[in-house]
């Protein structure tokens, strides 16, 4: 089977070397892209600067390549993108798909990760703001080639 249309991305952030989890995670991902003959790109989150370790970047390189996994294209930095995901961030609330949200993890805490909704028709700035996405009241589901049938409800349940 080929489909040229196929991504598969890896994206380790350069805070420590790449361990043995990850090397896993990215060699299924390479393996899948490469079973179709697709592509395979490689983001570098290099976006908490205090986090990252001197010299893990060029680790994490190294360690693909000495693994024989090879990426396609130039490597992305996130560091070097924040334009690009402000446009993006611009067209999700031009399209009333993102809501800005003002509220403290503080505040939130006691709802065990399940958000509800304050903020979701109120008219908060941006700046300063998390940007949350506007999910619709639907059913999700798909079949994991591991895991099986899986569904969720975004809005009630994440």
């Amino acid at each position: 089977m080929t489909d040229s249309s196929y991504i598969g991305r890896f994206a380790p952030t350069p805070s420590g070397f790449l361990h043995f989890g990850s090397l896993v995670a990215a060699l299924a991902s390479w393996l899948d892209a490469r079973a179709v003959n697709g592509r395979w790109l490689l983001r570098m989150e290099d976006t908490d600067p205090p986090r990252e370790m001197p010299g893990a970047r060029d680790a994490i390189l190294q360690t693909l390549e000495r693994y024989g996994l090879h990426w396609d294209g130039e490597v992305v930095f996130q560091s070097q993108r924040h334009d690009a995901y402000a446009a993006v961030v611009d067209r999700l609330f031009n399209m009333g798909l993102a809501y800005a949200c003002t509220c403290s993890r503080k505040q939130l805490e006691r709802y065990n990760g399940i958000y509800p909704g304050f903020c979701r028709n109120a008219e908060h700035a941006r700046e300063g703001a998390a940007i949350r996405l506007r999910v619709p009241e639907l059913i999700y589901r798909f079949t994991d080639r591991v895991q099986g049938e899986y569904q969720q409800h975004l809005g009630r349940e994440v």
